[in-house]
């Protein structure tokens, strides 16, 4: 009778214990993908493939997008016509991340950071930008995906500030 009590306990603890165990990604796992994420999102914008970026976006009419040029964009249809109309405009651009950070907050990646932007080769005249983004990436249809994304750039100093006279 003793030993039957025993291997009950036993039992009943393997069962708990396993079905307390966590399931899915932990919290490195859910930031490695974040940032193929973002790598797959970089190749595919520096190559102008429309497509291939929109494949690191959530595919849905929740999605939400507040781009540099625009105050806001809802829905994965949206988002498209919009990185579209923009990368054929610049064709050959380069976009790339400086300092990117990594959190996750529950069965999101929080991402943030700033960007650089340049123009095409040959393009006059020549411009670079560096702005700055925050983003959330989540499992979206089994694959890690940008369901909100905000970049921007800050405003340019007025005319009158210190920051715009230093060179003279």
């Amino acid at each position: 009778m003793k030993q039957i009590f025993l291997f009950s306990i036993a039992v009943a603890a393997a069962v708990l214990v396993i079905g307390c165990a966590p399931t899915g990604p932990t919290p490195e796992q859910m930031i490695t993908e974040a940032k193929a994420v973002d790598q797959r999102f970089f190749e595919a914008y520096n190559n102008g493939d429309v497509d291939g970026l929109m494949a690191t976006y959530w595919n849905s009419p929740d999605l939400v997008s507040y781009p540099p040029g625009e105050l806001e964009i809802h829905g994965w249809d949206a988002v498209k016509e919009s990185f579209a109309k923009g990368i054929d405009e610049m064709k050959g651009a380069k976009l790339e991340f400086i300092e990117p950070g990594y959190k996750v907050a529950g069965d999101v990646v929080l991402s943030w950071g700033k960007w650089r932007w340049t123009s095409p080769p040959g393009s006059e005249p020549a411009m670079e930008f560096i702005g700055r983004y925050t983003d959330v990436k989540a499992m979206r249809d089994g694959k890690m995906v940008y369901i909100m994304d905000h970049a921007s750039a800050p405003m340019p100093p007025p005319p009158d500030s210190p920051a715009s006279n230093s060179g003279s």
